[in-house]
């Protein structure tokens, strides 16, 4: 069975049960409480900003992310199928990165995991994983958030739209802000999901992996 069309897989509570803006506040505000004074100035500078400067301020570690095997098991099914696999995520992109170097086996030196196609999410025209490479990666590519745009709900249906066109994709989401990516994707698959996003996607071509306890 072959099947070519891309499946975009979102990160936070999709491919890991937590969200790593929540989780790089938590961490940033227990080193440096008083860095909650300038939240407020990084927020209005927009979400984007907010997670850069996080970012700055703690790494994470790709390895002990609690990873939902049910995401992962689906992804690995697809990719048999010959699915391009992208994780789109609104999380900063040195985290994204991470997320994707963790899932590449150790073989070649370096690998390249950027392209011209989504240059305007990066600051930088490439962006080099270090140690491990794409023939045997997990995910063929991955979009994500920087300090000038954040890539989540109607900018990341958008961003999918100009990539691979209205209907042309499969998205892998849990949240109610996915909703805007659902409605332009050919598939609605939906992970750890509530009965309101159910409710919501009825209209949709859904498959549903998980749901909320």
């Amino acid at each position: 069975m072959s099947n070519n069309i891309p499946l975009i897989v979102d990160l936070d509570h999709t491919l890991i049960d937590t969200d790593l803006l929540y989780e790089s506040s938590i961490a940033v505000l227990k080193k440096s409480p008083w860095l909650i004074l300038l939240y407020p100035f990084w927020f209005a500078k927009g979400k984007g900003y907010l997670k850069e400067q996080l970012v700055k301020r703690f790494s994470i570690d790709a390895q002990t992310l609690p990873y939902i095997q049910d995401t992962i098991d689906y992804i690995i099914e697809r990719k048999k199928q010959g699915s391009p696999i992208i994780l789109a995520t609104a999380s900063h992109k040195d985290y994204a990165f991470e997320v994707v170097k963790h899932f590449q086996t150790r073989k070649n030196n370096e690998t390249v995991v950027n392209n011209k196609q989504n240059l305007d999410l990066f600051s930088s025209t490439t962006k080099t994983v270090k140690g491990k490479s794409t023939d045997s990666s997990l995910f063929d590519d991955v979009m994500a958030s920087n300090a000038d745009f954040n890539l989540s709900s109607h900018n990341k249906a958008q961003k999918l739209i100009e990539r691979f066109g209205k209907k042309q994709f499969d998205y892998m989401g849990d949240h109610m802000r996915d909703l805007p990516v659902w409605e332009a994707s050919n598939l609605s698959i939906l992970v750890n999901v509530s009965a309101r996003v159910i409710k919501n996607t009825q209209h949709l071509n859904t498959l549903i992996l998980s749901r909320k306890n």
